[in-house]
């Protein structure tokens, strides 16, 4: 998209309209134009519309399910913070921090190269802080064992 790289957005933005009219199946350009509606407009209805579309075009690329997962947490924590104007997403910021996990532990599951994976793991990470719920078992904090007595004996000690 040599229109995005110039920073015409709008121009960037119709032409990944056109690519997904002509070709519906092209989930890059329903990704491009998500991730763009989402980050630089805003517009997180529109944006998580067309990257749930393109996952489910792509269903195993891990990249446009971290998209989805990333976008989704953004959607999230913008909402939370309640400062910034935006198109409503359809969801409130615990429901959108909820699927964001569910498209990030997705994209963690399709094998993605070990860049990748770490991006997918720092993201999964931010929903963790926000929400207070760990994203992997092994991370749930337990109390250490309480000490137990000797029991070769058959007694406590």
């Amino acid at each position: 998209m040599a229109a995005h790289g110039r920073g015409e957005l709008e121009a960037a933005l119709a032409s990944a309209a056109e690519a997904t009219a002509l070709c519906p199946t092209l989930a890059a350009a329903h990704a491009y134009l998500g991730n763009t509606l989402v980050t630089r407009r805003r517009r997180f209805g529109d944006g998580l519309a067309a990257l749930e579309r393109a996952a489910a075009l792509a269903e195993r690329d891990a990249t446009t399910w971290y998209t989805l997962g990333w976008c989704r947490e953004y959607a999230a924590h913008t909402i939370e913070r309640g400062r910034d104007r935006y198109q409503p997403p359809g969801a409130d910021a615990p429901t959108l921090y909820a699927a964001g996990r569910d498209a990030l532990l997705h994209a963690r599951a399709l094998d993605p190269d070990e860049a990748l994976l770490g991006d997918i793991e720092d993201m999964l990470d931010v929903i963790a802080r926000a929400t207070g719920e760990p994203w992997d078992e092994a991370l749930v904090e337990r109390a250490e064992p309480r000490p137990r007595g000797d029991r070769a004996g058959g007694g406590r000690a």
